[in-house]
């Protein structure tokens, strides 16, 4: 503790500089929280998709209603259904204008009666699609089956893909960075003790008590780092949430338990202290030949 107490004392003298590599390794650490966050919650939402397979069945214009409900009952007869919602003209219209809000062009044109009836088919199984499609492509009243399922989780996939290595390019071009702003850093520190690390070689001070300083002076940076990074990501996550889990609708991610950030500031602590000593270590090397 009382190295700690003496670290932060030599801080004070330059706190520019301290600044500048706290600040950096915040910088990294949030950016990596967010691509945490961001692959975390993409793969609950594919899960929730694989899990959750949906089938659309859109009726002609001629299909009265009684037809549509014997439909709806052949559907749901087959015992692998969830749910079956119906759509009329009127609510694919809203959804329609809902979707398409930012083209006013393309509103204008398009009434309910342009727009078919449907029923959303949520299923237990993948592999159930096929047989439910077959039930009812057939039947003169149904226009079209679209299954969603497969699309989606391709597109989903493909998107966790992308930001899995944008999340690692991004995150190690930030942790290569904030490594280089620490060596700067620590070596700065270390010219402007040159005399003081003198004075201690001279009356015997051994290697691992003049480096010590600079090793707590790393980890400090890296601690600070990550907890303001943590803090940062909660406050914002706590903030947009309801909005996020608005537009998710069904697929309930959201609220996050605050453990699950403790371990997030445990794993990224640990990351940054090592990040910090390394750096450190290498700046001694680099400045005193400390082997």
């Amino acid at each position: 503790m009382s190295q700690i107490k003496k670290t932060i004392k030599i801080l004070r003298r330059s706190p520019y500089q301290a600044l500048a590599a706290a600040l950096a390794m915040t910088l990294t650490f949030f950016v990596g929280s967010i691509f945490v966050i961001l692959i975390i919650g993409g793969q609950l939402i594919l899960n929730y998709v694989e899990q959750r397979p949906e089938l659309h069945i859109f009726f002609k214009d001629e299909a009265s209603d009684t037809r549509i409900s014997e439909i709806t009952q052949i559907v749901k007869s087959s015992g692998s259904v969830i749910r079956v919602k119906y759509t009329s003209k009127e609510e694919a219209l809203a959804i329609y204008r809902e979707r398409l809000k930012g083209e006013p062009l393309l509103l204008e044109s398009v009434t309910a009666d342009y727009l078919p009836r449907s029923i959303q088919v949520t299923i237990n199984k993948p592999e159930d699609i096929i047989s439910i499609t077959k039930s009812v492509e057939s039947l003169p009243e149904v226009d079209q089956v679209v299954s969603l399922t497969d699309e989606a989780i391709s597109n989903l996939s493909t998107g966790l893909k992308i930001v899995r290595i944008g999340g690692i390019i991004l995150v190690s071009t930030l942790m290569a960075i904030s490594f280089l702003i620490i060596i700067m850093v620590v070596g700065m520190r270390i010219a402007l003790r040159r005399d003081e690390i003198s004075i201690m070689n001279l009356v015997g001070a051994t290697k691992w008590y003049i480096s010590r300083p600079f090793f707590v002076e790393g980890a400090i940076y890296g601690i600070v780092g990550s907890t303001i990074a943590v803090l940062l990501t909660y406050s914002m996550l706590l903030f947009y949430s309801p909005n996020i889990q608005e537009f998710l609708g069904e697929i309930q991610i959201f609220p996050v338990s605050p453990l699950f950030f403790v371990y997030l500031w445990a794993a990224e602590a640990l990351v940054a202290i090592l990040v910090g000593i390394i750096g450190a270590a290498i700046a001694l090397f680099r400045y005193l030949k400390i082997r």
